[in-house]
């Protein structure tokens, strides 16, 4: 994982084709195997994946209670290649303020297996950097995880 600027860069290799994880990445039953940030289950997905499609993610926390909310919508999809969306953070209830950030999910073709490449760019500071650091290495090793089994 690497810092440069206002940006954050994520990635994994895979042992499994790019088809198989960019389906993961898509499906809702996928999702709710394996992303889980800050201990959150992931309760609601709605998915529109096209350009000019939106998406919503809702997380339940250990309370029960919402506690994040992820909407965005999709300016670039090429099937197993790409993806380029904007990425609305909303905490309810929450003194963390609203983000609304840019990611881009590329998908590479490896031999027999694959690779993934996160970029989240449009941070306010290098401080609101770090949390997102430690929830996208998360997330791909359970990922990875959730793809080994």
């Amino acid at each position: 994982m690497e810092n440069t600027a206002l940006r954050l860069e994520a990635s994994k290799s895979f042992d499994v084709s790019v088809g198989e994880l960019y389906k993961a990445w898509n499906t809702p039953e996928a999702l709710k195997e394996w992303w889980q940030p800050s201990g959150s289950k992931l309760k609601s997905v709605e998915l529109d994946v096209k350009e000019g499609g939106t998406f919503k993610y809702e997380f339940e926390g250990k309370d029960g209670e919402t506690s994040v909310v992820i909407t965005g919508e999709y300016q670039e999809v090429k099937e197993n290649e790409k993806l380029a969306y904007s990425w609305n953070w909303n905490i309810p209830n929450s003194e963390v303020k609203e983000a609304e950030h840019e990611l881009t999910v590329i998908f590479v073709a490896k031999g027999e297996g694959s690779e993934i490449k996160v970029t989240q760019e449009n941070f306010e500071n290098e401080e609101s950097i770090n949390p997102h650091q430690e929830g996208w290495d998360k997330a791909l090793n359970d990922l990875h995880s959730y793809l080994s089994k």
